[in-house]
């Protein structure tokens, strides 16, 4: 027995509650985080059982398991831990119902009781539960049975003092307590030890007493050392309605058919927990609390090993169709995204030219490229021998296109050649924002015509603050840009003519429409993967 104020792990001893089968029960208080100072109910394992070799890493993975049981019915477990040889865990704290209980004797002064068990209201007050606040407790433990047998935990210890109660504005609620410990218990007979008794030598006459009433709520025939199943927990739900029909001082006839369900229960007439809520007197929309009757036989009740191997094929069933369905729905998501942008490219590539693809005309100085867009964009070219101070031309130039009755509208401007005396400026005095003015520029617009049959550029006109120039041939001589006014005039000497640019690099293979198709392809095979389950499932029984 620990003292109070002894420290494990993040909670400290408040004082001592009772020793049972599964070990010391304490009121805890915990030290760190949120809940500091709150209340907790501690379980403190027998240290013979502790030192058992293996049974730390036991323990921990047994934890683990029992921290993701939750829901109603369920106390759950809020934490657990290892000092030395002390294996713990804590609970939410209950503080139960406080009443003054009678001593006998007439000078005796009353005691101060707070019910907290099951075990405990009927001692006290017997008359106390009525058949309607049985069905509420009933309800709640088959919930919480309900859930843990879904997981593969059994209790195995299912007894009056293991069911927690708390009554609020006058309905009860009810816990399964020490739920999936019985487990931990057998720790030994798990590891082969030739006794397979789990009763200590330093176990107290106490504990030894909790043991002997456990006794009495198991199938006989079993004894704590036995691998509990899951019709020891429905035997026992029933066997603890007969014991509170015994104990409670109401009439026998308000009982009536809370004795016939007892009597069935105990026999092993349902095979699950939701067979049994179903039967509880007074019971009319099970579905409401989220259970529904199994599809399965009313024959003989599955062993628990059955249940096992079930289970584990369900489970696997599941993993197997939650990872196919993501693998499906991922590669179908992105087949279709990539089938997307395929249609997409297309569309824009009938109306667009190939965006950044250079356009070019052997014999021909000038080269453009546009930028992706829909109503605008950037572009690119070269700049022409009229607009080049220093030279024949041939820099390149950064612009911007738009749609302009049909055609690609290429706008482009370059700094003029500085005269000094002209301008009466120096270089630096054109650096700034507001520093320049539109006569500083030559600016020109290329008027373009996409063909989308050939995927070719035609130079319709060039245009700047000046003139209109157009695309002649004079004689045998190669096609080039005339200004409208002389091509007018020429008297035919000079005729219209086309400057038509062609991609310099061919389009690459459709990367896109290749990753469609197989991420459509690896989606339809998941998909007959899929379809393949059921039946793989039902063979594999």
């Amino acid at each position: 027995m620990l003292s109070e104020g002894t420290r494990i792990g993040p909670l400290r001893i408040r004082k001592w509650i009772v020793e049972g089968g599964c070990g010391q029960s304490y009121e805890g208080e915990q030290r760190e985080g949120e809940s500091r100072g709150e209340s907790c109910f501690l379980k403190l394992l027998s240290r013979e059982l502790s030192e058992k070799k293996g049974f730390s890493e036991f323990f921990g993975q047994e934890c683990q398991a029992l921290e993701q049981l939750q829901g109603p019915g369920i106390w759950e477990l809020k934490d657990f831990g290892v000092m030395k040889w002390k294996h713990w865990l804590s609970y939410s704290w209950i503080s139960g119902e406080r009443i003054e209980a009678a001593e006998e004797g007439e000078q005796a002064e009353p005691r101060v009781v707070h019910l907290r068990t099951l075990d405990e209201w009927m001692t006290e007050i017997p008359g106390e539960i009525s058949p309607e606040d049985l069905l509420s407790i009933m309800i709640d433990l088959h919930r919480g049975l309900d859930r843990a047998h879904k997981y593969g935990v059994i209790h195995g210890n299912l007894k009056p003092s293991n069911v927690l109660l708390e009554r609020k504005d006058g309905v009860f609620k009810g816990w399964l307590a020490e739920l999936g410990l019985q487990k931990l218990l057998r720790f030994q007979s798990i590891i082969g030890d030739a006794d397979g008794d789990i009763v200590h030598a330093s176990q107290s006459l106490q504990a030894q007493e909790s043991m002997a009433v456990s006794a009495q709520f198991r199938p006989d025939g079993t004894g704590p050392s036995d691998e509990p199943e899951e019709y020891w927990d429905l035997q026992a739900l029933g066997t603890i309605g007969h014991w509170v029909i015994e104990k409670s001082s109401l009439l026998p006839d308000q009982w009536t058919e809370w004795a016939q369900w007892a009597g069935k229960s105990m026999n092993r007439a349902f095979p699950s927990a939701a067979h049994s809520m179903q039967a509880l007197p007074g019971m009319v929309d099970m579905e409401s609390y989220g259970i529904k009757i199994d599809d399965i036989d009313e024959g003989p009740v599955l062993s628990s090993e059955e249940i096992k191997n079930r289970r584990a094929r369900e489970w696997k069933k599941k993993q197997i169709t939650s990872s196919l369905k993501f693998k499906r729905g991922m590669t179908g998501l992105a087949g279709l995204l990539c089938l997307f942008s395929f249609i997409c490219s297309q569309i824009y590539l009938h109306l667009f030219p190939v965006p950044w693809t250079e356009y070019s005309l052997e014999g021909v100085l000038d080269r453009y490229q546009l930028g992706l867009g829909l109503w605008s964009g950037q572009a690119w070219g070269i700049v022409p021998g009229a607009y080049d101070d220093n030279g024949p031309g041939g820099q390149d130039v950064v612009g911007e296109w738009t749609r302009e009755d049909g055609m690609f509208k290429l706008s482009f401007r370059r700094f003029r050649k500085l005269d000094e005396e002209e301008s009466g400026k120096k270089l630096w005095q054109f650096i700034g924002k507001g520093a320049t003015s539109a006569d500083d520029y030559y600016t020109w617009q290329d008027y373009l015509k996409f063909d989308a049959a050939d995927g070719s550029l035609s130079l319709i006109k060039r245009s700047d603050d000046q003139e209109v120039y157009l695309p002649g041939k004079r004689g045998d001589e190669s096609p080039r840009l005339f200004p409208e006014v002389r091509l007018s005039r020429s008297l035919g000497k000079i005729t219209p003519a086309k400057l038509i640019f062609k991609e310099t690099e061919e389009l690459g293979p459709a990367w896109s429409l290749f990753l469609a198709v197989g991420f459509l392809l690896a989606c339809w095979i998941y998909h007959r993967e899929f379809n393949k389950i059921p039946q793989e499932e039902d063979d594999g029984k």
